[in-house]
């Protein structure tokens, strides 16, 4: 901007210049052909700017485009909000049970279906998926108790 600023004030004292030379009189067509050719190229000076900022305002993105990529991050940002919030009702379940039946940590893991109807995410069914001395527990029990709390079917599986 500032080289802008320089050739324009260089064009401005170049056209003083002429001005102040140009002859007058008698041969005044020449004086005024100089003064023509002075102005055509302060109007170039003036206007060089413009193909740049005529590139610049074609780069900016409409606002619909702005508006989908939004609407596709927010759906994006719910999808990836809903996994997680899955993951973590799995896990919390998983604590649940390990701290209720004293089950050691990493010996059971509950592996969640799920029902989508209007809007609305609940469990459709729950496996339970024991492991370690988490074998020797009820497995009728566990899954009686994750049904009634759930309102789910629960099956279970040793792994």
């Amino acid at each position: 901007m500032n080289a802008y600023f320089l050739s324009l004030l260089g064009a401005a004292l170049l056209a003083a210049l002429i001005g102040v030379l140009a002859p007058s009189g008698n041969s005044a067509s020449l004086g005024k052909t100089l003064r023509l050719l002075t102005i055509f190229v302060l109007v170039c000076v003036i206007a060089a700017p413009l193909p740049g900022l005529i590139a610049k305002l074609k780069d900016l993105p409409s606002l619909a485009p702005e508006t989908e990529r939004q609407s596709d991050f927010q759906e994006q940002a719910k999808t990836a909000l809903d996994s997680a919030s899955r993951v973590y009702f799995a896990r919390a379940l998983t604590t649940h049970l390990e701290q209720k039946f004293g089950i050691a940590q990493g010996e059971i893991r509950c592996a969640v279906t799920w029902a989508e109807a209007d809007e609305e995410v609940k469990p459709e069914s729950v496996t339970l998926i024991l492991s370690g001395s988490a074998k020797w527990k009820n497995p009728h029990e566990l899954e009686t108790y994750v049904s009634d709390l759930l309102g789910c079917p629960c099956s279970s599986a040793i792994y």
